[in-house]
């Protein structure tokens, strides 16, 4: 596990870190101990030994970089959800851990994990699969601006512009505290300054549509074949304590493609 360097996060107080698997390791290799039980009980439901492995190191490397932060030995962590189903750590363990807010992403071989004590975070990491029709998933995923912005580019581009919308978008998504719940063309990401992702609500009335401009977010540079993209609120600490467990509530409709990112469970 290492740190990333991404300036304009650091800048807001926000630590990216990235995990790399080992699928030779066993599930029962010392590195998982500090596991607890419910953890090990859901790595071993994966049908493929790479997945378990890929959520068993995920898990283990977030326990050790909030020990690292919280002061609490990583096997005593406790987690909890709150009203949106978005994993935190228990506030009565420590004054630090109350504060602390955390998201991650894995993919095939690679896991990010984003940290603040000052932001609330999201991060999303996705294998850009070449076989991948983008535009069979456009009209869940793409603002109508942007499946034409990204029809102009050249062939080779495409593909790379919509991982980049996408990973932009359930990032943002994931900080904002609702995840993919529906579809994403209520809001788009294309057309910032420098390259970087610039959030504009498509339908005003859209759930969540008044807090994601409060966010900010960029593409990260990662390992090759990976897009990748880290989000994280403006508002500092005490905003979001407030903000913890009030989730957005309604009526929830999941995207028919997932990836194998999203929240940790």
């Amino acid at each position: 596990m290492h740190t990333l360097d991404v300036p304009s996060a650091g800048a807001a107080g926000v630590d990216l870190l990235s995990v790399t698997f080992d699928f030779g390791v066993r599930l029962d290799a010392p590195v998982f101990a500090v596991l607890n039980d419910e953890e090990r009980a859901l790595a071993v439901r994966f049908i493929r030994h790479k997945d378990a492995i890929g959520y068993a190191a995920t898990r283990t490397a977030l326990r050790h970089a909030l020990a690292a932060r919280v002061g609490l030995p990583a096997c005593q962590l406790r987690f909890e959800r709150d009203s949106a189903g978005r994993p935190r750590l228990a506030p009565t363990q420590s004054a630090a851990s109350a504060k602390i807010d955390f998201n991650v992403s894995h993919s095939e071989q690679h896991a990010l994990i984003a940290l603040s004590v000052e932001r609330r975070v999201g991060v999303d990491i996705e294998i850009r699969d070449a076989d991948l029709n983008w535009r069979a998933l456009a009209k869940v995923a793409l603002a109508g601006s942007e499946e034409v912005r990204i029809a102009t580019l050249r062939a080779h581009l495409q593909l790379d512009a919509f991982y980049d919308v996408w990973t932009a978008k359930e990032a943002l998504l994931k900080a904002l505290g609702i995840g993919i719940t529906r579809e994403m063309t209520w809001f788009s990401v294309l057309g910032g300054l420098n390259g970087e992702p610039m959030v504009r609500p498509v339908d005003e009335c859209a759930t969540g549509a008044d807090g994601l401009t409060e966010f900010d977010a960029v593409w990260c540079k990662v390992q090759n074949g990976y897009a990748a993209c880290l989000a994280w609120s403006r508002y500092a600490n005490d905003s979001l304590a407030a903000a913890r467990g009030s989730g957005p509530s309604g009526s929830r409709k999941t995207v028919s493609w997932r990836t194998g990112s999203g929240y940790i469970r």
